[in-house]
């Protein structure tokens, strides 16, 4: 994961209440709210991730951790009674012990037979009564992706002789991984990576007339589901030189009704490969398509495309979340063997419209992630608006890096802007079917939102199914 420690840094110091809470149903960890026991402010907290047990299978990994609300430190001696349901069916049920406070729930799935719990430990657990926390569970249990509801009791904490008696309800989605190729005649072949949290997924295709990448998810439009959902999410990961899906703003529907820009949220932090696409929609977003549709049926059909409009400037943070940086370009294509204008302004982050003058700076366009077509150091203007021309070379079309570095004299200081050099031949021809799109991503405060408070549990990877088009 790229520069996940600086951003993450970043994401406390800049926004520290963006990383207090995680949702279920629908992202795979959750941290429900504090509540006593006894006297003790307790709270519990829930993560799925992916983990491979050979080339071809994967398993699922559930971390569970019974702490102090107040220090955030784990309760020791716990025991939880856990019961998992996917719908109305239950999964499984059983009771786990740990002495520090720590479950740690690896789950390897089989299509058939009995389920086994075994707990994980040293020499020494067994023989003198020691727990792990640390359990094998093998059997038909999350062999599906989707949705699954827990319901934990807490049965001792501090002590095992300390008996209490607190339930929980929490939802965490096992995710499904999916691989939808595409081939573009001027960009290539591409992969696109998509990963549902909700439920599985189907009628994955990419249709070229709109560049738009759809999929089928069933889903029960009634008012008692919708009642108890809080979050949907979907995650596209688009390979950074795909140049007809790298652009500066998508729309994205779901059966054909446009969801507002506010839910679909864009990182370019996370993988080095990939730009990643987050569709979020919460009960109020779902009440609202309810509304809009005669029948829904019994599915959310989702298509997500490149957006016509123009979307100037593009601001990014830079990874120790010192600087904001909004930048915008003329003309809002780039061309091979043509000129480009870019503008910047480097701003103070927590001060609104507020750019910052006497700023040194390194600016690279880098040809992939390694070969550099340009470079300039210098150092912001008074008025804050700076401009730099950039000519590129007629024979490259492909993605490029735009890099900022070294903002003010500090290596951490930094942030990169993924983009696409054009054939003016595809520029000219894309111009008679659409609006110029500017090949470039917006990066709006919602990602940090949606990216940094579920950061670790969103980006393992996992097995695919292959989809063609």
């Amino acid at each position: 994961m790229k520069a996940f420690y600086f951003l993450a840094a970043a994401a406390a110091v800049a926004f520290p209440f963006l990383i207090l809470n995680a949702y279920g149903d629908g992202l795979a960890s959750e941290t429900l709210p504090p509540s006593l026991i006894g006297k003790e402010n307790v709270t519990l907290s829930i993560a799925s991730t992916p983990f491979l047990i050979d080339n071809n299978h994967a398993g699922t990994q559930l971390n569970l951790v019974l702490m102090d609300a107040n220090t955030q430190q784990p309760i020791p001696d716990a025991t939880l009674a856990i019961s998992a349901f996917k719908g109305q069916t239950a999964v499984f049920g059983h009771i786990f012990k740990s002495d520090s406070g720590n479950f740690i729930l690896s789950f390897y799935p089989a299509q058939s037979g009995n389920i086994t719990f075994d707990e994980q430990g040293g020499i020494l657990s067994g023989i003198f009564g020691q727990d792990s926390g640390n359990y094998q569970v093998k059997g038909p249990v999350f062999s599906t992706a989707g949705l699954y509801r827990f319901k934990i009791e807490v049965i001792t904490m501090g002590a095992y002789d300390n008996q209490v008696s607190k339930s929980y309800n929490a939802g965490i989605s096992i995710p499904e991984y999916d691989n939808l190729t595409i081939t573009d005649p001027t960009y290539g072949t591409h992969q696109v990576q998509i990963i549902a949290y909700y439920d599985r997924i189907h009628d994955i295709r990419y249709d070229h007339t709109k560049n738009a990448i759809n999929f089928t998810m069933p889903f029960d439009w009634s008012q008692q589901n919708i009642g108890q959902l809080t979050v949907v999410h979907q995650e596209i990961r688009i390979p950074r030189d795909a140049g007809n899906l790298v652009v500066t703003k998508y729309e994205a529907y779901v059966n054909n009704i446009k969801i507002p820009d506010k839910l679909i949220s864009i990182d370019d932090y996370s993988m080095d490969a990939y730009r990643i696409v987050h569709l979020i929609l919460y009960k109020s977003d779902v009440q609202t398509l309810l509304a809009d549709q005669k029948d829904p049926g019994q599915s959310m059909v989702f298509s997500l495309r490149p957006s016509d409009e123009n979307a100037f400037p593009v601001v990014q943070f830079t990874r120790n979340a010192q600087f904001k940086v909004a930048l915008s370009w003329s003309p809002p294509k780039i061309l091979a063997g043509s000129n480009t204008q870019f503008t910047f302004m480097v701003e103070d982050p927590y001060t609104a419209n507020r750019t910052l003058a006497s700023i040194p700076y390194d600016f690279s366009v880098l040809e992939g992630t390694n070969g550099v077509i340009y470079h300039e150091v210098g150092k912001t203007s008074a008025s804050g608006n700076n401009t730099v021309n950039v000519a590129f070379p007629p024979g490259y079309v492909g993605s490029i890096t735009l890099a900022f570095e070294n903002l003010n004299g500090s290596s951490f200081a930094s942030t990169e802007f993924p983009a696409t050099v054009s054939s003016p031949a595809a520029a000219t021809q894309a111009a008679q079917s659409q609006a110029t799109v500017p090949e470039f991503p917006v990066a709006p405060v919602a990602v940090l939102v949606s990216v940094f408070s579920t950061m670790v549990a969103l980006s393992r990877a996992g097995p695919f199914r292959a989809r063609s088009v």
